[in-house]
């Protein structure tokens, strides 16, 4: 369902840059002055930057001990398994019930632990790269206005040829890493 939402967003944002394009080249801009246009993949901007990079670090380390917590807790459910199965083949039903007990309390232990878990993961992402994508969204637009563009476009979205020059992407990310160079060594 959300890369339906993503799709359908996406297709609604090609539309609109296209039809800002082809108004700013109707109405007349382009015989004028130069129009000018970059594109820049935010995506690679992002897997470029140095604190995106340290964010997702820290992402996949955090996902890395969710998952061992929940493989030791899935061991547990197994060898209670095994001991119920070799248990029940030499004693009544009735002196079984603990273990089922047992089993069920750690399979609940199980999906909490993944619930909870999940959860403190996309928390924790939306807290590292909000900040991130904002500071990307800023950079962009204070580049466009310094350096007079009139339009800046997501280069996975629409471009299938462009010359390098108009690609903002690398430039960008030097910016970026830049910036957080200036912020963490100041003179």
């Amino acid at each position: 369902m959300k890369s339906f939402r993503l799709g359908a967003r996406e297709a609604r944002l090609t539309l609109l840059i296209i039809s800002i394009a082809a108004f700013c080249f109707s109405s007349g801009s382009i015989g004028q002055e130069a129009f000018k246009i970059g594109v820049v993949n935010t995506e690679e901007v992002l897997k470029g930057s140095n604190e995106a990079m340290k964010a997702t670090d820290t992402l996949r380390a955090a996902g890395e001990k969710l998952q061992k917590s929940l493989e030791r807790i899935a061991e547990e459910v197994r060898m209670l398994q095994d001991k119920k199965t070799k248990t029940e083949l030499f004693v009544e039903e009735a002196q079984t019930a603990d273990l089922n007990n047992e089993i069920l309390q750690k399979q609940q232990e199980y999906q909490r632990t993944r619930e909870d878990g999940q959860k403190a993961l996309l928390d924790k992402e939306r807290e590292l790269l909000e900040p991130i994508y904002k500071g990307l969204e800023d950079l962009i637009i204070k580049v466009g206005k310094d350096e007079n563009y009139d339009i800046i476009l997501e280069k996975r979205l629409i471009t299938l040829y462009v010359k390098e020059k108009y690609d903002l992407t690398q430039r960008l990310i030097d910016l970026t890493n830049e910036d957080k160079k200036d912020d963490e060594n100041p003179e």
